[in-house]
């Protein structure tokens, strides 16, 4: 019995290592700075494209009816919520902190309502018309989706 118990203290007295901490903490903290750098660069090269498009409508439609004042209205609002929203977005993807994962979600669901949101401007934006109407030597744009000019002028 005692050379059995004298063999296993000496097979396993080998030699130990003390565990290296401060590199795998260092590992761990660029590992997980270095993941979420990629997650941001993932989420704005999925959705970039698709706010930068929605701006371009919405753009367009301002530029397409300049003296519609309803339809610049509805623009201006509309160019408002999505100025804010893509600054949100940006702002929390720039944070070390924020939660990533809903900020996709939020970003997914925002391209989603703007994407209905532009089209229906651009439908309020085609059934309206514009015309000039002229008193003398005065003249009105008067735009409507029937658009009648005011007493005494005349459509010209």
């Amino acid at each position: 019995m005692f050379p059995l118990i004298l063999s296993l203290i000496v097979a396993g007295s080998g030699q130990s290592f003390a565990a290296d901490t401060t590199s795998t903490a260092t590992d761990t903290a660029t590992a997980t700075t270095s993941s979420r750098a990629l997650q941001v660069t993932a989420i704005q090269g999925k959705y970039n494209p698709i706010f930068d498009a929605e701006y371009s409508r919405i753009i367009v439609v301002k530029k397409k009816h300049p003296s519609d004042a309803y339809v610049l209205l509805n623009v201006d609002i509309i160019l408002k919520d999505f100025l804010e929203v893509r600054r949100v977005i940006d702002t929390s993807l720039q944070s070390a902190t924020s939660d990533l994962d809903a900020m996709d979600s939020y970003a997914d669901e925002e391209t989603g309502e703007f994407q209905v949101t532009i089209t229906n401007l651009e439908q309020l934006a085609l059934t309206r018309t514009t015309i000039t109407c002229v008193k003398l030597k005065v003249s009105k744009k008067v735009s409507g989706v029937k658009p009648k000019c005011p007493p005494g002028y005349k459509k010209k």
